[in-house]
């Protein structure tokens, strides 16, 4: 760090423009980051039903993407549109065009709604641009009187693309001019207060460049933009904020531009590195899943954190450096606090925050640990279930979710998305693969939450001699068995008695997986496909992954930390203090689902445990740090701790206000998963901040005693209270005591360790 702030005030002008350059480069690149991203990747890659839906399309024909075109006329006149719009649906990459003339069931019952399927042998990504003009060109075809809607996987994943990247903007354009209101109030300075804005402006354009890059060698999803300016704009504006606090705090103390640069990237600069790896460290646990979601935020937070870090650490000193004590140009002037200068305090009362409730430590920890334990407790009650035929976390008004919302209330989506049972097996082996399907329809008609079964059973007799069939007994039985290659493959169609999304479908699937093995042949390979067991399988991944990503997270902070504070203790209070908030806000998230079954999207648990995790680390180790700091200058433990929060607790609060305002300003989305994380980190911040940060952890630090600071640990006896001056000696409020920079007489040892 002795290093960077040396670069950074040696040779400010050059590092500027370099990063300046960095930056022209970038933005042609990012401004080509939307076209290249992808949605989809809530699905277990390595999982069953991954592995027999490509069974099922080898074998069976079935095209890998298909839309849903939706019709509906207010008079009934929507058959009449059908072959118009069979016409209109023609293009290049559609392999098949089905509609209620072989499934008439998909007509609704007043004769006013239908749907066509049209399939694709196109990519997904191919299909999703297809959407708007397939739209267009359909609407134009059937005229005014037939409402058109497009949906199905690929057009919900088009329109979660259009809404990401509205969201994104919407929350930049909110979060931006609040941000310029807390930090003016902050600073109370113009210039002070543009500088991390600017800073922030170049973290979320260099990442956008980085994430196109990334778009070059594997698929990103579109959260990686909502996960780089959540986390960017919150971490690029407190790094600015704790090092020009710092950087403005020891030029009023009298030093000189270089020293006080130096001083600040010695001490804030150090403590920034280390808040930065820990959460870079958080969101890297997220790649454990090896699923494209997860690994999209993985992604974005970490090059947006790693961003974040290095512009605070060489671009934001070399500004520093060339603006020196303009930095507090445009200084707003302080109203007189005529209360404090003719009221006197009363003597021996300290007055610093948390004083009151850190004077009973052991209560304000019972009382809080109750407090916490009962806002978690109701995330131990909650599911985690992907939705899997849900538009619900689409806007009401989007036509995707129009269109699937017409389909499941007119005509029913059960239908059109059953849960199949796909059985494989070697052509030597047709009677065993006969008898496995068979024992798996009869068990099927009777379980829980099954409503229709459809099996190769009744075409049985007809295996060897399919031309006996009549033309549509024939189609129907090649559409349950088929060969593909060397193996024979046979399925078992069940439609489920609810939604797909429903917990009866889902304890549907668990039921039929805990009984296939046993009415299976051992020659037979039987696999799950489907849209509910694809949800289930990811599901389970997020559920196995879990313990893992803790695990990790916790093990990696440690260490960070273990090597930052020299001592043990620390580190395990701080991910103490972050498993609670963690808990409290997982459980504050479920009670604001408020559904019957209590369900949340698989993805929000996990990524509401990184980001916090990380986030979180920030105050501790600014706060943590100043304290050591106080500590190590030769004050008591009291006194560094209470110290220590007094000169830190405005900071704090000034970016927990910040990292609020970037959340909150997520609130606004339109995608319901990002809204709800928007909420839960917001509300998760304040607890952290407020509870955690005033109450918690200094009634904690005041219990435990010197025995925090590990190896630095001063076994002699401090005064005591008699033996301090008396109140009309001293302030009644005295103030802690400033970082030092130069050897104590008392401790001459410790002050490589203070500098460092």
């Amino acid at each position: 760090m002795k290093k960077i702030a040396h670069l950074a005030a040696a040779r400010p002008k050059a590092v500027i423009a370099g990063w300046l350059l960095l930056l022209a480069l970038a933005v042609p690149f990012a401004l080509q980051l939307e076209g290249a991203l992808k949605t989809g990747g809530f699905s277990d890659p390595r999982g069953e039903s991954v592995k027999a839906q490509r069974t099922l399309e080898r074998a069976f024909d079935e095209a890998p993407n298909s839309l849903l075109v939706v019709l509906h006329s207010k008079d009934g006149a929507v058959q009449d549109a059908i072959g118009q719009a069979r016409k209109a649906v023609q293009r290049e990459g559609v392999s098949a065009v089905t509609d209620r003339t072989t499934h008439p069931e998909w007509l609704s019952k007043d004769g006013r709604t239908t749907f066509l399927q049209v399939g694709f042998t196109s990519d997904n990504t191919t299909v999703q641009n297809l959407v708007p003009d397939l739209q267009d060109d359909v609407r134009n075809a059937v005229g005014d009187k037939v409402e058109v809607d497009v949906t199905g996987a690929p057009a919900l994943d088009y329109a979660l693309n259009v809404h990401s990247k509205e969201d994104v903007t919407r929350a930049e354009m909110i979060a931006f001019p609040v941000l310029f209101i807390v930090l003016l109030l902050v600073f109370r300075s113009v210039a002070a207060m543009v500088v991390p804005l600017l800073m922030a402006g170049v973290t979320l354009m260099a990442t956008q460049a980085i994430g196109y890059g990334m778009t070059q060698f594997t698929d990103v999803n579109s959260l990686f933009t909502n996960i780089v300016s959540m986390v960017g704009l919150a971490v690029a504006v407190d790094y600015s904020l704790f090092i020009i606090k710092r950087f403005r705090e020891e030029l009023a103390d009298g030093h000189t531009v270089h020293d006080a640069l130096d001083r600040t990237m010695r001490t804030v600069g150090h403590s920034v590195v280390f808040s930065g790896l820990a959460v870079v460290v958080a969101l890297s646990a997220l790649f454990i899943p090896r699923a494209m979601s997860f690994t999209s935020i993985a992604l974005g937070g970490v090059a947006v954190s790693l961003v974040a870090v290095a512009i605070a650490v060489t671009l934001l000193p070399a500004v520093l450096s060339l603006l020196g004590h303009r930095i507090n140009w445009g200084t707003l002037r302080r109203r007189k606090n005529t209360t404090e200068t003719t009221t006197p305090r009363k003597a021996g009362r300290d007055n610093r925050p948390g004083n009151r409730f850190t004077r009973r430590p052991g209560l304000v920890l019972a009382a809080l640990a109750v407090a916490f334990a009962a806002l978690a407790a109701p995330a131990a009650q909650l599911t985690l279930r992907v939705p899997v035929a849900s538009a619900d976390i689409l806007p009401a008004d989007d036509s995707a979710r129009i269109g699937m919302e017409r389909i499941k209330q007119d005509i029913g989506v059960r239908e059109m998305f059953p849960i199949q049972v796909v059985l494989s097996a070697d052509r030597d082996h047709s009677d065993s693969l006969l008898r496995s399907a068979t024992a798996i329809a009869s068990y099927a008609q009777s379980a829980p939450g099954a409503d229709k079964v459809q099996s190769v059973e009744p075409f049985s007799r007809a295996l060897d001699d399919p031309a006996s069939l009549d033309a549509t007994a024939r189609t129907a039985l090649d559409q349950l068995w088929t060969q593909d290659g060397d193996n024979l493959v046979t399925r078992v169609i069940i439609t489920p008695g609810a939604d797909p999304d429903s917990s009866s479908a889902h304890h549907l699937v668990d039921d039929l997986r805990d009984h296939l093995d046993d009415r299976t042949q051992p020659e037979v390979t039987v696999q799950l496909a489907g849209a509910t067991p694809t949800g289930s399988d990811f599901d389970d991944l997020v559920l196995r992954s879990a313990p893992l990503v803790v695990l990790s997270v916790a093990l990696l902070s440690f260490l960070i930390l273990l090597y930052a504070f020299r001592s043990v203790l620390l580190p395990l209070l701080a991910l103490a203090f972050n498993i609670a908030v963690v808990g409290a806000s997982l459980g504050f998230l479920a009670l604001l689902t408020g559904n019957a079954d209590n369900s949340i999207n698989s993805v929000t648990p996990l990524m509401l445990f990184a980001v916090m995790f990380g986030l979180s680390m920030d105050y501790m180790v600014i706060m943590i740090s100043r304290m050591r700091e106080t500590y190590l200058g030769g004050a008591s433990h009291r006194e560094a701790v209470l110290g220590g929060l007094a000169r830190t607790a405005g900071l704090v609060n000034g970016a927990a206000a910040i990292m609020v305002a970037v959340f909150a300003s997520f609130t606004s989305a339109q995608i319901s998963i990002v809204r709800e994380l928007g909420i839960s980190l917001a509300a998760a911040v304040i607890l952290d901040a407020v509870v955690i940060r005033r109450l918690v952890m200094p009634a904690t630090l005041l219990l435990i005693g010197d025995r925090t600071w590990g190896r630095h640990r001063r076994t002699e006896q401090q005064p005591s209270a008699s033996e301090q001056p008396s109140a009309s000696e001293q302030p009644s409020a005295p103030e802690p005591v400033p970082a030092p920079a130069v050897t104590t007489s008392r401790h001459p040892q410790l002050a490589d360790h203070t500098t460092r």
